[in-house]
């Protein structure tokens, strides 16, 4: 019955999101150039004129045909100041079949016409049968006042099936020629694929939680599997902020892998298929960027050649970028199209965040509820399907804090495997995002004695992941570090403000403007902060998630924290309210680092907040931040784990639809 319903919920869905969404996109029209004026090639247009342009139509469904024009506004401005009853001419624009007759009308007085406008006539609905049909644009210019000085752009390439005429002379040249159809009709095809997707999404979660009874760790392989295959149909490579840059950083590496070497000067060698298919891609989403995709995305073979392509080196070790750089290698070597080589860095990404979830919500034995939602954020999946080496940090970060808390809670014993893993991570968080979430391993101070077989051998671990830290931050931080508080003067000026930053001697000699600001970002932003952080605006920030979605996350994640009663019997270890303060503590710091680099590289002088922050900074310190919550006052009877962890699942359909609506609103 449960899954009758659900069915049935989800048809109705599927229905609505078909009617506001896909079939918006499928009756959108398209203008496409046919012709192509040239640079400075133009016809000018004078009063009684009569041009006829013969071409042939490209397209089955014919919506529109017609003309680009230039006008000089500023007289247009200035003659319509003079008095704006004044008459500045008239277009006749028609359009005829093979035989002469008139297919499309369209009248424009010259007065409301803009520079580099589109003139078309277009039928009031859509006809078909003319593929391949010789066509006609016949314009008539009536009054036009010489002083605007319009023209019509043109070429004196040959193109073929077309013909021009002026006042019934021929002329060799060819006007631009404008023509629209409906070309994002595959949209029906993809929404289809769409909805099966999410339906299998809906149906495997419900029967993992429900019906097989599947550790959370287990339906989270097949669910995060699912939910990453969508954000990566929905968001293409480069839609993530900077994910530019760390594709050109995974490149770079993978070039040294190769045996091809690395950046020199601000440049590195790319090959030309891959560079071309790299511009392929937009930071923001759009239509005619789906149709280059599924135009080139089965192309075979390799373009020969290399390019050279400037590029901004992120500084971060290539550890964080090692999934990216497996699937370039793997696609270079097979030979594979660009636009493949490039999805194989994000699929191997995904590969990668799934098995780090799967560590991570396994680890977490007393929250696996919550920690099943952290993996299913908006914000988390985003960052970690992309090129991003933001994905390395939380995916690793979420790992380290579950295996802490596994012998905070869980009393597990250290064994050499459990110390070599901290001190990899120790390792990896050293080295990453200039050291900000370093703090994180002073928490391994309150790993109990008793988790080791003698008390000397406590002192030898922290030693040990002291020693980590240091070679951590030897190796990669401190570079970041130098360059952030004291950077060159060529760094400086190639930065960003170029100088114009408050910088470390802005901290050093003013450190009560840096508090002020912090506060006053805390109140002004600090909500689309925590929004952010679970996913409200995802890609270049604009792509919106609603608020039902991203509240409903963080009220999931409070109830999924609630102790269950069970008589005297607790289901979860207490939290000390040492452990708090020291949770606290280490959010607090990691949050002052990123406020103060922000503050040094980001923020102009006088500024009235501090500028750069972004809400994902703090989602590796999530897990932190949900511990902070325990209360043993708080507690529920009946364990609804499955049913808060399957309700996220749903709320991600929420996130995906509003993904949906967004690529609408900024096509």
């Amino acid at each position: 019955m449960e899954i009758c319903a659900l069915t049935v919920i989800f048809v109705i869905a599927a229905f609505l999101v078909y009617k506001t969404t896909i079939l918006t996109r499928m009756i959108l029209p398209r203008t496409e150039t046919l012709v192509e004026a040239e640079e400075g090639e133009a016809c000018l247009l004078a009063d009684g004129d009569h041009l006829e342009q013969t071409f042939r139509y490209p397209s089955d469904e014919l919506l529109s045909a017609g003309v680009r024009i230039s006008l000089n506004e500023k007289v247009q401005k200035k003659l319509l100041k003079e008095d704006k009853k004044r008459d500045l001419g008239s277009l006749h624009l028609e359009i005829l079949d093979e035989g002469g007759q008139s297919l499309m009308k369209a009248d424009y007085r010259v007065s409301v016409l803009a520079d580099d406008q589109n003139l078309v006539a277009s039928f009031p609905g859509a006809q078909t049968g003319f593929e391949g049909a010789i066509l006609t644009i016949a314009l008539d210019a009536e009054t036009i006042h010489e002083e605007l000085d319009l023209k019509i752009g043109c070429t004196r390439d040959t193109v073929g099936d077309t013909a021009l005429s002026i006042n019934g002379r021929s002329d060799a040249r060819t006007l631009n020629i404008q023509t629209a159809d409906r070309q994002f009709l595959y949209w029906k095809s993809w929404g289809a694929v769409g909805a099966v997707l999410i339906y299998l999404l809906l149906l495997g979660t419900y029967l993992g939680f429900v019906v097989f009874r599947g550790k959370p760790e287990n339906v989270f392989l097949f669910t995060g599997a699912m939910l990453a295959l969508v954000y990566l149909l929905l968001l293409p490579p480069l839609a993530v902020p900077d994910e530019e840059v760390h594709f050109k950083q995974a490149y770079d590496y993978a070039n040294r892998v190769m045996g091809q070497g690395g950046s020199e000067d601000g440049a590195f060698v790319m090959d030309a298929e891959d560079f071309h298919a790299m511009q392929m891609f937009e930071t923001t989403p759009s239509l005619p960027e789906y149709d280059r995709l599924k135009d080139a995305i089965l192309k075979s073979g390799r373009e020969e050649g290399r390019v050279t392509v400037p590029h901004f080196d992120t500084r971060a070790p290539a550890v964080t970028y090692v999934p990216g750089i497996l699937g370039i290698v793997i696609g270079r070597a097979l030979g594979l199209n660009g636009l493949i080589v490039i999805y194989l860095g994000r699929i191997c990404a995904i590969l990668c965040y799934l098995i780090t979830m799967y560590l991570f919500i396994r680890l977490m034995k007393a929250a696996k509820a919550a920690a099943f939602l952290m993996a299913v954020l908006p914000m988390t999946i985003q960052q970690c399907c992309s090129y991003s080496y933001d994905s390395i940090v939380i995916e690793f970060a979420f790992v380290y804090i579950a295996l802490l808390f596994s012998f905070l809670y869980d009393k597990r014993k250290m064994t050499r495997r459990y110390a070599a893993a901290f001190a990899a991570l120790t390792l990896l968080l050293a080295m990453s995002k200039g050291g900000t979430y370093l703090p994180l391993c002073l928490l391994l101070l309150f790993i109990p004695a008793d988790c080791f077989k003698r008390p000397q051998e406590k002192k030898l671990f922290l030693g040990g992941m002291a020693a980590a830290g240091i070679v951590g931050v030897l190796s990669g931080t401190l570079s970041n570090v130098l360059f952030v508080v004291r950077p060159t003067a060529q760094q400086t000026a190639d930065a960003y403000l170029a100088g114009e930053n408050y910088g470390l001697s802005g901290l050093l000699s003013n450190p009560m403007e840096f508090v002020f600001l912090s506060v006053r970002t805390l109140f002004l932003s600090g909500a689309s902060l925590l929004e952010n952080m679970i996913g409200m605006q995802l890609g270049w920030m604009d792509i919106n998630v609603s608020r039902f979605a991203v509240y409903g996350f963080l009220l999931l994640l409070l109830l999924s924290i609630l102790q269950i009663e069970d008589g005297r019997r607790r289901s979860r270890p207490e939290v000390t309210a040492l452990q708090k303060a020291a949770y606290l503590a280490v959010i607090l710091i990691s949050a002052g680092v990123v406020f103060a680099s922000m503050f040094i590289s980001w923020t102009p002088r006088e500024s009235t907040e501090i500028f750069g922050i972004q809400g994902r900074y703090f989602l590796p310190l999530l897990p932190l931040g949900v511990r902070l919550c325990y209360s043993p006052n708080l507690t529920i009877k009946k364990d609804m784990g499955r049913t808060f962890m399957f309700a996220g699942v749903c709320l991600q359909c929420v996130a995906i639809y509003s993904i949906l609506l967004s690529l609408e609103r900024i096509l």
